[in-house]
C-alpha cells in the first residue's frame, strides 16, 4: 500500500514526521513530493495534498484525497460550495479538530466534500516519563495570550512560591522543554487556540498534567500582547479551545481569570492523580492516528502492528 503527500513546501514538521511514523505503524510505504505531476500516477492509495487545492476529478479514481489540514484560516475557494455526492467517499478536507470544523461552518455554509478529522500521532516514544526526579513544581507555556493574563499568572506563582519556568512559543529550545518538563509536577498553560496543540499534547505524553486556562474563542488570541488577532477581522465568536483533544483524566481545565489560583493549589495537591498520557497513546498514537484514516476511508490492503 502507498500514499504520497504533496506540497509546494514541506509541511509543519510535526505534521510530516507524524504522517511517516503513522504509515510505519501500518506498513504502508510514503512518499513526499515537490513534483506534482507525480500525483497523476494510479499506483498510490492515498493521496494527501497539504497546501494546494487540486481538482479532484483530475487525480485518478482509485486515488483516496485528503485535502488539507489547512490552506487557509477561513474556509473560501474552490473548497467552499455545495456537498458533491461523488465526492463523498473519496475525498475529504482535514481540519485537525472539532472545534475548527464548527468554525468552518459558521463561516462557510457547505464545503464541496466531507469535512473531517484526522489529528496527526503525537511522537510517544521520544515524549515520554522517566525517573526523573519531580524538581520543578510547573512549567508555563505561554502562547498568543494577553500581557496582563500572562503577568498576572506569573504573579501568582512568584505570591505562592512555586517554582516555575516559562517557555513561550516560538522561542525555546524544544530539548531543553522536553527535559524541563520530565522534572516537572504539572504544566500551566496560557494558549490561544490550538488546531492541534503538538506542544501540550507532548507534555501529556511525558504523563505531565496539564492546567489550561482555556481560550474560548479565536479573539483570545492576542499576538503581540494587546490586541486581537481576530476581533476586527471577523466581529463573530468564533468559538476555539486550547485543547482539541482532553479528557477529565488530562488535568484541570478552566476559564476564567479568578479560578486559576485556587485551581494552581488543587493541581499541587493532586498532580499525581491524572493520567495523561494513557490518553495520549489511546488517541493519538501512531498506529491509531493511522487506522483512524484507513477505516474513514474503508482502505482495508494494509497491515498494522499488533
Amino acid at each position: 500500500m502507498k500514499l504520497i503527500m504533496y506540497g509546494t513546501a514541506i509541511p509543519h514538521h510535526k505534521n510530516y514526521d507524524g504522517i511517516q511514523r503513522m504509515c510505519k505503524s501500518c506498513s504502508i510505504e510514503f512518499e513526499f513530493t515537490h513534483d506534482v505531476n507525480r500525483i497523476y500516477n494510479s499506483n498510490y492509495d492515498i493521496l494527501i495534498l497539504n497546501d494546494k487545492f487540486i481538482d479532484p476529478y483530475s487525480i485518478p479514481s482509485n486515488i483516496k484525497v485528503i485535502y488539507g489540514p489547512q490552506f487557509f484560516v477561513f474556509p473560501s475557494g474552490p473548497v467552499a460550495g455545495p456537498l458533491k455526492q461523488d465526492l463523498v467517499g473519496r475525498c475529504v478536507f482535514n481540519v485537525l479538530s472539532t472545534w475548527i470544523q464548527h468554525t468552518y461552518i459558521e463561516m462557510a455554509e457547505s464545503m464541496i466534500m466531507p469535512i473531517v478529522q484526522f489529528p496527526f500521532a503525537v511522537d510517544t516514544d521520544r515524549f515520554k516519563p522517566d525517573l526523573t526526579s519531580k524538581t520543578l513544581d510547573c512549567v508555563v507555556y505561554i502562547k498568543r495570550r494577553s500581557k496582563q493574563l500572562v503577568d498576572y499568572t506569573l504573579n501568582l506563582l512568584n505570591e505562592k512560591k512555586i517554582s516555575y519556568k516559562a517557555f513561550t512559543y516560538g522561542s525555546y529550545n524544544e530539548h531543553d522543554y522536553l527535559n524541563t518538563l520530565r522534572t516537572a509536577k504539572f504544566m500551566l498553560t496560557l494558549d490561544a487556540h490550538e488546531s492541534q496543540g503538538f506542544a501540550l499534547e507532548e507534555a501529556m505524553s511525558c504523563d505531565i498534567p496539564l492546567l489550561v486556562v482555556d481560550a474560548m474563542s479565536m479573539h483570545d488570541e492576542m499576538g503581540d500582547g494587546y490586541t486581537s488577532t481576530y476581533k476586527h477581522l471577523h466581529p463573530k465568536k468564533l468559538i476555539s479551545t486550547s485543547v482539541p483533544y482532553w479528557s477529565d483524566e488530562c488535568g484541570l481545565k478552566i476559564i476564567e481569570q479568578i479560578e486559576i489560583s485556587s485551581a494552581i493549589d488543587t493541581m499541587m495537591d493532586k498532580y499525581n492523580t491524572f493520567t495523561p498520557r494513557q490518553f495520549i497513546v489511546k488517541t493519538l498514537s501512531n498506529e491509531v492516528c493511522m487506522r483512524r484514516i484507513l477505516d474513514y476511508l474503508n482502505v482495508t490492503n494494509y497491515r498494522g502492528t499488533n
